[in-house]
């Protein structure tokens, strides 16, 4: 089993930054607005989540590319 952990305090801006999705061989990751935009306006806080970790491979190449260490891959057997 695959366990994938983002560190909201490490990851501080994920629409950005973007390195964990665009390595993602598998295209397990994606971004989010925290909260619901008004009309007409862009939001501005972003997560990232690991959104299909059923297709994550454990290849941890979002660890690797994460500056700021904000991605965790367990994989436990």
């Amino acid at each position: 089993m695959i366990q994938i952990e983002i560190n909201e305090e490490k990851c501080k801006s994920p629409r950005k930054c973007r390195k964990c999705i665009e390595a993602c061989p598998e295209g397990v990751f994606m971004t989010y607005p925290r909260q619901a935009r008004a009309p007409g306006k862009k939001a501005g806080d972003w997560a990232i989540v690991p959104v299909l970790v059923s297709l994550c491979t454990g290849c941890k190449v979002c660890e690797e590319v994460c500056l700021r260490k904000a991605v965790t891959v367990s994989v436990a057997a």
